[in-house]
């Protein structure tokens, strides 16, 4: 905002939090977060531990609300109680990291300098495991006030807002790198609460969607199927409004894959490729349906395009958008570029062979030359070639 003279004066930020028991957590992203807001909105749905004594610790404003079994009641609960110009939604699992180019200061600055025809801003979110990166997506966190809600009980989303990118901030997220018990208990946690969420509010589609996710996030790909055919059924009624979420069709390939289903995996790999066609993970599921049917075409047509396309995701992060994406991770690169060059490599031994052999039927100094030329092609390859149709590595 400015005065009356033209000054630039620095909007309010609020941070807004729902927690419960997060004595583990808390600290750390209260201290990634310390200097950065101006007010720090808390709301408690029933910590038995010091979550609370830690929150007020940092200057905290916590309330208390009883917990409801539903995320965005509670979500919307902690941003009624901000007063700030902008509001910054974090969780107790998460990090604020700043990039290396950047500082509280300058993103202060951006944030206020910001047109208001942007009434909200996304930032990366890495989802960390055992010090490593899994999967990244750009989430919306940012909202001017009175222009955030959630929605959806369990895996809560702002309603459908265009958001812009701030390249100056990201977030850790901390919440699935657990133990074996603790993995098992959100398990039956999340899972419980979306079949109860679509048992309630039947035309509530989006828990359809997060169930395939779950399922499928644990192996279990008979129910993740039966999930994404529900979800993809109501695909007319929710694409117009944009709350089509397009990541089942990855999940729907991947787990047709994995039962065994040949007919249904392809077409689910056909319909998604035709919707994303400069998907990554639609990439990948060409490249791994490549692979599981031995097709060296659709390996090296997928590879390929995923390679392209994740140099340009890195470049820019704006390509993401704010969609699920699954395989934006250094692993899965590895992958596609060992599934790559595997292939090419064994063709190219292939068709090495055969020109070696058609060359016995040559002029002799035509041969000759030709040898020659591969000779210094392959050579720093540390590829020996022999006109007796030999070729050693």
């Amino acid at each position: 905002m400015t005065t009356p003279t033209g000054q630039q004066v620095q909007q309010v930020l609020s941070a807004c939090m729902m927690v419960r028991d997060e004595e583990a957590n808390l600290p750390r992203c209260l201290e990634s977060i310390k200097g950065f807001v101006d007010e720090l909105i808390v709301v408690d749905t029933g910590s038995t531990d010091k979550t609370v004594e830690i929150a007020e610790s940092f200057g905290a404003k916590v309330y208390h609300h009883p917990w409801e079994n539903d995320f965005s009641k509670h979500r919307n609960q902690s941003i009624s109680y901000a007063a700030g110009d902008w509001l910054f939604i974090i969780d107790a699992d998460e990090e604020l990291i700043f990039d290396p180019k950047s500082n509280i200061e300058k993103t202060r600055t951006w944030l206020d300098v910001l047109s208001k025809e942007h009434r909200a801003v996304a930032i990366n979110l890495k989802d960390m495991q055992k010090g490593r990166m899994t999967m990244q997506l750009n989430s919306s966190r940012f909202f001017r006030k009175g222009e955030a809600k959630y929605i959806g009980a369990v895996h809560n989303q702002p309603e459908n807002l265009r958001a812009v990118f701030c390249p100056h901030v990201f977030l850790h997220h901390y919440g699935y790198d657990l133990t074996p018990e603790e993995k098992e208990a959100k398990r039956l946690r999340t899972t419980n609460l979306l079949l109860r969420e679509v048992e309630d509010n039947p035309t509530n589609y989006q828990a359809l969607f997060y169930l395939s996710q779950e399922y499928a996030s644990h192996r279990d790909w008979e129910n993740s199927v039966i999930y994404c055919e529900k979800y993809i059924a109501h695909k007319d009624e929710l694409e117009p409004s944009g709350n089509f979420y397009e990541a089942v069709y990855y999940t729907g390939v991947r787990a047709y894959m994995r039962i065994g289903d040949l007919q249904k995996s392809k077409e689910w790999l056909t319909a998604g490729c035709e919707a994303l066609p400069t998907d990554l993970d639609m990439a990948l599921a060409l490249t791994e349906f490549g692979a599981w049917t031995s097709n060296s075409e659709l390996i090296v047509r997928g590879a390929r395009t995923f390679v392209a396309l994740y140099d340009n995701f890195e470049k820019d992060p704006y390509l993401r958008g704010n969609r699920f994406i699954f395989s934006n991770n250094p692993e899965v690169i590895v992958y596609c570029l060992k599934q790559l060059t595997s292939t090419l490599l064994k063709e190219g031994f292939e068709r090495l062979e055969e020109l070696l052999i058609r060359l016995e039927k040559c002029n002799e100094k035509y041969a000759e030359g030709t040898v020659e030329d591969l000779q210094a092609e392959l050579g720093p390859l540390g590829l020996q070639v022999d006109l007796g149709g030999k070729n050693n590595v």
